[in-house]
This record gives structure tokens, sequence and C-alpha cells, in this order.
């Protein structure tokens, strides 16, 4: 009898017990809500953009939307609304403003808004003509292997707009954003090639594989994708983008490679 007695307050104690049922144990947080998966926000505001092509990669954030990891999202995030106002400020002509949001996306290092913000000046939209000027913002572009940037340069450069007339360099930027796919590519080259004779065009050619050596080591070296603290000749106050991206606007690198997350 003391036994079973026992045995039933024991029991009781332990019913009375904080131990939680299967029914009432917290929720398992899912890693999204943690660490928010931006990509759909990014590809909405790029949408103008749609459908993404491969030789769109380098024009904005070096691989494909669908594989940004987490902290790449974080840096892809902010540009793909700027480019988002900007690309609508041009569609309504407010062209003084649009030019305004795509210098803020090319100091943060996105060769696509370099080129947007090229063709303003060459066009006098928003500001004075200024072919040299935007002539020198789309080469920047171009030397970080955006494809619509070298076929843009190529173009100005068969037309002398900014820049002398150089039909060898055109057809060896214009070749460069070709072996990417950009799709206007292969007409232009038609188009220079009967104005150039053969050792034009083998001068043309070993000058393209010369170029893509260069930028390979320009962009695919050690560091060139850490992120540092970069000044300019025009913007003297310390910004942070990647070292490619500041080299490619002549500026120079002040603080060695840093973490955003701890900025």
């Amino acid at each position: 009898m003391l036994r079973t007695v026992f045995v039933l307050g024991a029991m009781m104690i332990l019913g009375a017990c904080a131990i939680p049922s299967p029914a009432n144990l917290p929720e398992i947080v899912s890693e999204k809500e943690i660490r928010p998966d931006h990509r759909e926000r990014i590809s909405h505001r790029l949408l103008w953009l749609a459908p993404e092509m491969p030789w769109h990669y380098n024009c904005l954030f070096m691989k494909p939307l669908a594989s940004l990891d987490y902290d790449e999202q974080k840096l892809a995030l902010p540009s793909a609304d700027l480019l988002f106002r900007a690309h609508f400020e041009e569609k309504r002509m407010a062209y003084r403003s649009a030019g305004h949001l795509y210098r803020q996306a090319a100091d943060q290092g996105i060769a696509l808004a370099y080129v947007k913000l090229g063709n303003l000046l060459i066009e006098g939209k928003g500001a004075k003509p200024n072919p040299a000027g935007g002539a020198k913002l789309i080469l920047q572009a171009a030397r970080l292997e955006c494809a619509s940037a070298q076929h843009r340069y190529g173009d100005l450069l068969t037309r002398g707009i900014g820049t002398r007339t150089d039909l060898v360099q055109a057809w060896a930027w214009v070749s460069l954003a070709q072996k990417q796919g950009y799709p206007d590519s292969a007409k232009l080259l038609k188009r220079i090639a009967p104005f150039m004779g053969p050792s034009q065009v083998a001068l043309a050619q070993q000058r393209a594989e010369e170029l893509r050596q260069q930028l390979e080591l320009f962009n695919r070296g050690a560091q060139s994708k850490t992120l540092v603290e970069c000044v300019t000749p025009r913007n003297r106050k310390p910004f942070i983008t990647r070292m490619r991206a500041c080299h490619a606007m002549g500026g120079t690198h002040i603080s060695g490679p840093i973490d955003y997350r701890t900025k």
C-alpha cells in the first residue's frame, strides 16, 4: 500500500514539472526569418532588365541573381533600389535626378550605372553635353568587363564621339562584348570590318587578346572583389566600394580589405 502511494505521489510530482509536451514546444524559427532572402526584392527592382542574360552579370553583381549569397544580397539590394529609381526617373525625363541616382549606384561599383550616366552626359540630358566625360565613364565600365559598356565604348571609338576614332581599338572592345554574348556586337563588327585591312584586323585581334588578359588580372586578382574605402579625384570623401571599381574610377583605396558588416 505504501509503495503504491509513493509511486502515485512521484508521478504527480513529475507531472507538475515543466516538461513540455511535443504540442507545447516553441516553433522553430526558419533560417529565412533570421537571414531573409532578398533575391526576390532585387529581381523585382530589375524587372526592366528582364529577362536576366549572362552578359548582365558583370554589369551588375558579377553573378546570376539566383546565386547571390546572403551577404552579397545585402550589398546588392541598395544598388538595385538606386537603379530602379534612376531608370524610372530617366523614363519620365527627370534626367538630373536620374543622373544623381546613377552616380550613387556607380559609386557602389555597379558598372551598368557608369554606362547609363555616361550616355546622359554624351547626350546632354540633365547637364551640358560632355562627350569626353561620358566616354570616360563608359570606358571605366568597360574595364569592369560590362559587355554593354564594351560594346558602347567600341561604338564611340568608331564614330569619334568623346574620344578619337580608332577602329583597331573599337574592334578589340566590341569583340570582347561579343564573346560575352552581347546581342548587337556581331552587327557592329560587320560594320567595322569593311573599313579595315587584313593587317589591321590581325592587330585588332592581338589587341583584344591583350585586353582580355589585362582585364582578367584586373577583375579577378586576389583582392579585386574585396571591399575598401576609396577616394577618387571627383570624390575626396571616402566611400566603400570594391577594389576593382575603385581603381576603374581612377581612385585609390585608403584602407585594407574591410567587412561591411562591421562598418
